[in-house]
């Protein structure tokens, strides 16, 4: 009789609960499925799930999701050497925001390529070249590696060389955006945007944020850009529709403060919060009036 040994699979990849698909019921956060190249990513309600059999563990929506929410599954391993990262075979191209992690956590500034896979990877250093540019930060050098002519009468003189050469260091980088914050304190990757005349200051976009992007206190309406991960949750509760999350490089980015007073309505008796000073009905009592219920 044949005996089988017991093969123990890896664990396959899952989102976890601090997705915030599972957690708000309108999310609109599709971070990680835009950045699948295989479109392994699906959402139902409240739920978002991983395709294992179409997932080949890229790593790319590591460095997307603004909540860490992807589990057992590791960045790529990649080579390089002497500041220059090393491609010199077919593997999953690295997103821009990976490299961005790369430039500073291994201090690369350059990529080698070899030439038959230069095409594949131009689109994604011309990105971020651009994201360098606006960071003050230097650019990457590209160096194409041309494919060596092979001499069937020195094939082991050539295997010989081979030998004799350094070998390539090998790592990984940090993933998620909160750990791209770490690397860039002083910067930011998204915009925050509030249309003051719209928001009627109910602060449920401060509560929902987890990174206390949006802060609501002391008569000051505080927009931290360097903290967002664009999570968009604060867009996705907000009713009037007065905030809005979108993708943007900035160096140097500092907090936009808004001012606000505090009120009282004249009609309902309740404390409530105002853009301007002197106001004496509340916005829930001001729409009831327009609605004629009061």
């Amino acid at each position: 009789m044949k005996r089988f040994m017991n093969l123990e699979l890896p664990p396959e990849p899952i989102i976890n609960s601090n997705c915030v698909r599972k957690r708000l019921k309108n999310s609109i956060c599709d971070n990680c499925a835009a950045s699948c190249p295989v479109n392994a990513i699906s959402f139902s309600h409240m739920d978002a799930k991983i395709d294992n059999e179409l997932c080949f563990q890229c790593g790319n929506c590591l460095f997307s999701c603004p909540v860490d929410a992807i589990e057992n599954i590791a960045p790529h391993e990649r080579t390089y050497q002497q500041g220059y990262l090393v491609v010199n075979h077919d593997e999953p191209i690295a997103t821009t925001e990976e490299l961005i992690v790369w430039h500073k956590q291994y201090q690369i500034r350059g990529i080698q390529i070899a030439e038959p896979l230069v095409d594949k990877w131009l689109p994604t250093l011309a990105a971020l070249n651009l994201k360098l540019k606006t960071l003050q930060e230097p650019v990457w050098q590209l160096r194409i590696e041309q494919p060596p002519v092979v001499d069937s009468g020195r094939r082991m003189m050539l295997f010989r060389q081979k030998l004799d050469q350094k070998p390539l260091d090998k790592g990984q980088v940090k993933t998620g955006l909160n750990a791209r914050k770490q690397f860039y304190p002083e910067d930011s990757w998204f915009q925050i945007s509030l249309d003051s005349e719209c928001c009627i200051l109910c602060g449920a976009c401060a509560k929902v944020c987890d990174e206390n992007a949006i802060q609501i206190g002391d008569n000051q309406f505080v927009l931290d850009a360097k903290r967002c991960t664009g999570c968009m949750s604060c867009q996705v509760v907000c009713f009037p529709k007065s905030i809005q999350v979108h993708g943007h490089t900035a160096k140097h980015s500092e907090p936009t403060v808004f001012h606000y007073y505090d009120a009282k309505c004249h009609t309902c008796h309740l404390p409530f919060f105002s853009w301007e000073e002197g106001v004496q009905t509340c916005p829930i009592c001001s729409q009831h009036k327009k609605q004629g219920w009061l």
